[in-house]
């Protein structure tokens, strides 16, 4: 059902308009660096999750294609895309670790081709790895909450297929090169962080395999570096998760429902972006769109970041917010919700930043367009 929800209200989207008043170590590659106080105005997309369930192809083709080409057909400078490309989940039981590991490169060769509107025009797709693509279905560990742990050679995979002109940034900590990576573009520097490298070597399974307690954080002194050397005016900041719970217990926060509370390692993340004056934060997982901001109690909102989920391409549209998750010492201030797909629409002129959702009308097959936010510089309006 095509609608939007803020609070309790529903509003048909027919009648409603909104609008808030690459090499190594610390080297970056990107595309094209000017002077940070450039006032040319240029634009890109955030868009990800289009997966499909286990039984169909691994990719939800249909959508996908719309998102595609209607981005296509955008004067956008590059593609940023939250995760969880294919439905993944290497079933190593019933496939074997080969048959596994090919299915899951059809998968992502399957994007790749869908996605193909939007490379022909030489267009960067910055992509950070899903759940999906980085675990195993099958085995299951018994006496651990995590039943899809994270399998190191899923990123092999990935390596051999996002590679040459669909690779990342090649700038990345050593173990997260392709996956983990910064690119400095116009007057702003986007961070792209993976959350399925293993902190923790000790915790690995006898298979191989990691569970959730090894993972699930970012590279926090290789960010620190990125940001300490950053001197862009604006930052955009994207991983796969939320790093405050929208509807999946488990995301930077931890797992709520298992009591695994990473609260302590996002909070390191939080705090460090929002010292280099980000004030938006993309990320998927959940299947659908939903914005809050992210109330840090000092009283001024135009310093909170809003983070925004953007997991519209395919996965589903079902999403249903429930920010009870381990917030301390923050707050998210809901702001809208929709069971759509889309993509988001970014544009920058000097210090201003614009954001609009063009989903899509599926009863006339057509993107429309809402606006989301506008900020200045600092101020979030």
């Amino acid at each position: 059902m095509n609608r939007f929800l803020r609070g309790d209200i529903f509003l048909k989207f027919s009648i409603l308009f909104f609008c808030f008043a690459c090499s190594s170590g610390n080297e970056r590659q990107g595309t094209t660096q000017v002077n940070k106080d450039a006032a040319a105005s240029w634009r890109f997309v955030v868009t990800g999750d289009c997966r499909s369930g286990s039984d169909g192809s691994g990719v939800n083709e249909v959508i996908l294609d719309k998102v595609a080409r209607a981005v296509s057909k955008e004067d956008i400078e590059f593609v940023l895309f939250t995760g969880d490309l294919v439905y993944g989940h290497a079933d190593r039981k019933n496939r074997g670790d080969e048959g596994a590991l090919q299915r899951l490169e059809e998968e992502l060769l399957l994007f790749r081709n869908t996605m193909e509107p939007i490379y022909s025009k030489n267009i960067p797709v910055y992509c950070v790895r899903g759940n999906h693509s980085a675990t195993q279905r099958n085995p299951d560990h018994a006496g651990h909450p995590d039943h899809r742990p994270i399998w190191p050679e899923t990123k092999k995979v990935w390596d051999k297929v996002m590679s040459g002109k669909y690779a990342m940034p090649g700038n990345g900590p050593e173990r997260e090169k392709n996956v983990t990576f910064s690119a400095s573009h116009q007057n702003a520097l986007i961070i792209g962080m993976d959350l399925y490298t293993p902190h923790i070597d000790s915790a690995a399974n006898a298979d191989g395999s990691f569970p959730k307690d090894a993972c699930r954080r970012v590279d926090q002194s290789w960010l620190n570096d990125q940001l300490e050397l950053n001197q862009q005016q604006h930052v955009f900041v994207f991983t796969h998760e939320p790093a405050f719970k929208v509807q999946h217990n488990d995301c930077m926060h931890g797992d709520n429902a298992y009591g695994m509370d990473f609260s302590l390692y996002r909070n390191q993340f939080w705090e460090s972006i929002a010292a280099a004056g980000a004030r938006v934060y993309f990320c998927g997982h959940d299947h659908g769109f939903a914005h809050a901001r992210i109330d840090d109690g000092d009283g001024n909102v135009n310093n909170d970041i809003h983070q925004l989920v953007v997991g519209t391409a395919g996965a589903g549209v079902d999403i249903s917010p429930n920010y009870d998750g381990y917030n301390a010492p923050y707050t998210p201030i809901p702001q809208r919700h929709a069971g759509l797909y889309g993509y988001v629409l970014v544009e920058v002129q000097g210090a201003e930043v614009s954001l609009d959702f063009k989903y899509l009308d599926e009863a006339k097959d057509v993107f429309e367009t809402s606006r989301l936010l506008s900020y200045k510089s600092e101020e979030v309006n």
